[in-house]
């Protein structure tokens, strides 16, 4: 049997750049798009929360998985 796996690290770097894009606007804009720019921080927040309890980070965002034998 071998062992599959598969990360989801580019994913989770890609959610920590738009974090750290979104908190430099913040400072920049008027106050109702503070409000969304609230909304997108708490939703990619939540998303990377969902991440790190599917693939816990004992595998680094990553699982393994064996295959069937033939």
């Amino acid at each position: 049997m071998a062992k599959i796996s598969f990360t989801l690290k580019k994913i989770t770097k890609e959610i920590e750049r738009a974090e750290k894009k979104l908190r430099a606007l913040r400072r920049k804009v008027e106050k109702a798009d503070v409000k969304k720019i609230n909304l997108n921080l708490r939703a990619l927040k939540e998303a990377r929360a969902v991440l790190a309890h599917v693939c816990p980070p004992i595998f680094h965002y990553g699982q393994y998985f064996q295959s069937k034998p033939k």
